[in-house]
């Protein structure tokens, strides 16, 4: 299924919490989603490119529990756009522990 960058942006949106690239602002209330190119790959014939595949790391920042990503989850597969498994990593901040859940999802667009 080719899922373009420009569809499972607006599936993040639908989640209801702030939604940033790189980085979110200072500041920003928990819980937030930022989203991050970590690769570019391409789909080749005849010495053409013919799909572009940007594969972008999806970040959920909560001060909650794992069942604050049913939201994100049901986002992206209502949209139908596949994900990796969640992987969480605590840390600390201002006192809090924040969770970072994090998933990676692979867009194919047409290579024009």
């Amino acid at each position: 299924m080719s899922i373009s960058f420009e569809k499972l942006r607006a599936a993040l949106k639908t989640v209801g919490v702030p939604v940033t690239r790189d980085k979110a602002e200072k500041e920003t209330d928990y819980p937030y989603i930022v989203y991050s190119n970590v690769s570019q790959g391409k789909k080749m014939a005849s010495s053409k490119v013919h799909r572009r595949m940007p594969y972008y790391q999806i970040s959920f920042y909560t001060t909650g529990t794992e069942k604050d990503l049913i939201a994100l989850e049901n986002a992206l597969e209502e949209a139908g756009i596949p994900y990796t498994d969640f992987v969480g990593i605590q840390g600390d901040e201002n006192d809090d522990t924040v969770t970072n859940f994090y998933t990676y999802v692979r867009c194919i667009e047409d290579g024009k």
